[in-house]
């Protein structure tokens, strides 16, 4: 479900979060289903616990998982919702930003151009 890598400049814990993130736009993951425990995943990946335990509480706090004590942590059931009104404002960001560089002249074809670069980067979740 996860993979890190140390030698990025982002924090492992940051890393963390934004594979969630992705994993739940792409419907890798449901709501209602449990994430690994914080030892079971510190052990998986060879990291701190307190190392996973700041993202699952990031994650918590932005509405991504609950936790229930004493069960573990699961994607929370107001998924859907939450995922819409991000897409939402995402799209609404991305439109002012094409606005944005078209009224600074920046050519269609140049956009398209820096689109299929980003899309050709392939980060994997």
């Amino acid at each position: 479900m996860f993979l890190v890598n140390p030698k990025s400049k982002q924090p492992i814990y940051e890393q963390l979060v934004e594979q969630l993130r992705k994993q739940l736009f792409l419907g890798v993951v449901q709501a209602g289903q449990a994430l690994p425990s914080v030892r079971q995943l510190a052990t998986e990946l060879g990291i701190n616990p307190n190392t996973i335990q700041k993202a699952y509480r990031r994650m918590e706090a932005e509405g991504m998982i609950i936790s229930v004590p004493g069960k573990g942590s699961f994607i929370s059931d107001d998924l859907a919702d939450m995922l819409k009104k991000q897409r939402d404002e995402q799209m609404e960001k991305t439109r002012m930003q094409i606005r944005t560089c078209r009224d600074m002249g920046l050519d269609k074809q140049l956009i398209q151009k820096l689109t299929d670069e980003i899309y050709g980067e392939g980060n994997p979740c």
